[in-house]
């Protein structure tokens, strides 16, 4: 017992000589989201193909407008005493993208030959618990800690969701809601930039999806990737 004892002793003694610490922080966060890629539209039509509600989707939901998202996080970083930086976010988000809805198509007669104008939206929610791995530098110290980092985002796809609605000259609706159950692991190369004054700070940062989530599709230009603006606000231990 004596003997660990010494060691955590030694360790923390290193740790003040050194300079090196542990620094943990929680984060709430909001920003940006949507497909990129050719497969990701701004505009897209809903099918109609009866008079049922049942016989009702949207062409191409991936829409390439940016929408909200939500998030919060935990992270923990080590530093070193030249500013090098290892750290860790663990985290749950929510991300949305959004499409047009310009036109309903067979909707006139309910047959497959007319198309009627319509506004509406298109949007896909993703539900995603995420774990980013990154290295960085800090390159101010003092009164401002600024943090430079790199890293990867790890998300797992565990809900994905269809919310689209349009409606037309005549006023009438029409809504869809599908759940998606396909689960995925997108890897999210991210560039961030976090600064901090005491307790407090906020943060920028931009990921990047390698998936294509059409890739197992045929047909041309089958390309369809997440694309993420976050900014956030945290409080450091």
């Amino acid at each position: 017992m004596k003997k660990v004892y010494l060691l955590l002793l030694t360790l923390g003694s290193a740790t003040v000589v050194f300079g090196q610490k542990m620094e943990y922080s929680a984060q709430l966060n909001s920003g940006l989201s949507r497909f990129g890629g050719e497969s990701a539209t701004r505009s897209t039509m809903m099918l109609v193909h009866g008079s049922r509600q049942e016989f009702v989707h949207t062409s191409n939901p991936y829409g390439s407008r940016y929408n909200a998202t939500y998030g919060a996080s935990l992270q923990g970083q080590y530093v070193t005493a030249r500013g090098f930086l290892l750290g860790a976010q663990v985290g749950y988000e929510q991300l949305r993208s959004r499409a047009n809805i310009d036109r309903i198509y067979g909707l006139a007669d309910y047959s497959s030959s007319i198309t009627t104008p319509a506004d509406g939206k298109a949007v896909i929610v993703a539900n995603n618990i995420n774990v980013q791995p990154y290295l960085g530098w800090r390159i101010m110290h003092g009164v401002l800690d600024l943090d430079l980092t790199v890293g990867s985002d790890i998300a797992l796809n565990h809900r994905q969701v269809e919310k689209s609605e349009a409606t037309t000259e005549d006023g009438t609706e029409f809504k869809i809601k599908q759940e998606y159950g396909i689960l995925h692991t997108d890897f999210r190369p991210r560039l961030g930039l976090t600064g901090y004054k005491g307790h407090f700070g906020a943060s920028l940062s931009y990921a990047h999806g390698l998936r294509n989530h059409r890739a197992n599709m045929d047909g041309a230009n089958m390309k369809l990737y997440t694309q993420v603006l976050r900014i956030g606000l945290l409080y450091r231990l």
